[in-house]
């Protein structure tokens, strides 16, 4: 329902809220709307375990006022302290949620805007460095070639070096996206999370 507020002259629409869904009534309508954006099958998966994830922590639906910041927040608590999950993973599932409450405010589905205070915890910053040309060739001698193993093993992990394909992409990988004679490995852009083609 749209309101029509007279302001200085001018005629100012605002939005209500004219139905009051739970909370997993309104995921039913999230996850249509990303289906609608065409993201990738395994993007629209991810959205729907964390959603799980969520619901099995609070072991029942909750209402639109229920729906509140500390929630949320209790929620990641339990997720760091009683069940010992690393900060990132735990970031990561924030921050589908976190994509859903904003939705629903944008939707006028949630009073207050929960995903302004529902951020990303703070992370000791990614030390992992790249191995060095001297490791990579470390690396590939360690291959057997004379074994079908060892040969399978040393070209996937070229192929990871060569084209930072991520490893589970690289498992799905099919005969047909292979030229052989152009050299190149296309991935179809519709399975996998960059939405585009290598």
């Amino acid at each position: 329902m749209r309101k029509s507020v007279r302001k200085h002259g001018r005629v100012i629409t605002t939005k209500t809220v004219t139905e009051s869904f739970t909370m997993c009534e309104m995921f039913e309508r999230f996850m249509w709307f990303k289906q609608s954006e065409d993201l990738a099958p395994r993007t629209i998966e991810e959205y729907g375990i964390h959603f799980k994830w969520l619901l099995d922590y609070l072991e029942q639906d909750l209402s639109r006022e229920q729906m509140t910041l500390e929630v949320f927040l209790d929620w990641v608590d339990f997720m760091l302290n009683e069940k010992g999950i690393q900060p990132t993973t735990v970031n990561i599932r924030v921050r589908t949620m976190r994509a859903f409450l904003r939705w629903c405010y944008m939707e006028n589905l949630i009073d207050n805007p929960i995903h302004e205070r529902f951020k990303p915890i703070k992370t000791a910053e990614d030390t992992i460095e790249a191995l060095t040309v001297s490791e990579i060739k470390t690396l590939l001698n360690a291959f057997d070639e004379a074994i079908f193993v060892g040969f399978r093993d040393k070209v996937m992990v070229m192929v990871l070096l060569d084209s930072m394909v991520r490893f589970s992409e690289l498992l799905e990988i099919k005969r047909s996206n292979v030229d052989f004679k152009a050299g190149v490995i296309k991935l179809e852009a519709i399975e996998y999370k960059n939405k585009e083609g290598t």
